[in-house]
């Protein structure tokens, strides 16, 4: 009877455990933290960590399309997190959140998580080129992971100039 009540509580635990695992879509590779992760359209796209990310250590990576057919990584080579990454708070009366940014060549790429007042949370990605913003693409769903921006804050980027969506 005592294994029976064990067993029981044993899998009730996991099946906790399981709901509360990290359900959204990743192009992460193992070991890596995704901190912003989300469908869009049939794609996917991913911001990725290494676990030991931090002022000039670590690795930030980012990554767009699908499982086996990645269109866009950013940095193409390893590179210190601030060097390829800015973020930063942005917000007015209507919007509040958190962005990240990179740049290649002319094409500005800025991943976002926002609050809409009356509207609730939006997060995405917007593309510009030459300051015209080219795409906003939304996410279909939550894009954070748990504790996502700690890790940001860890690595202590560069703010990002504009602090705006734009």
């Amino acid at each position: 009877m005592m294994l029976l009540r064990c067993l029981a509580t044993l899998a009730t635990a996991l099946a906790c455990n399981a709901a509360w695992a990290d359900t959204r879509p990743s192009l992460c590779q193992a070991g890596e933290a995704a901190i912003f992760s989300c469908a869009i359209g049939g794609k996917v796209a991913s911001l990725c960590a290494s676990p030991d990310i931090g002022p000039d250590q670590g690795n930030l990576t980012y990554r767009f399309g699908r499982k086996g057919a990645i269109e866009l990584i950013h940095p193409e080579k390893p590179m210190s997190p601030d060097q390829a990454f800015s973020t930063a708070v942005v917000g007015d009366a209507g919007f509040a959140g958190d962005i990240v940014r990179f740049a290649r060549g002319e094409t500005r790429y800025t991943l976002y998580s926002i609050i809409v007042k009356g509207q609730g949370e939006r997060d995405g990605i917007r593309v510009s080129r030459s300051g015209r913003r080219i795409a906003d693409m939304k996410c279909k769903d939550f894009a954070l992971g748990a504790d996502a921006w700690k890790l940001l804050y860890r690595a202590k980027l560069p703010k990002a100039e504009p602090a705006s969506l734009d």
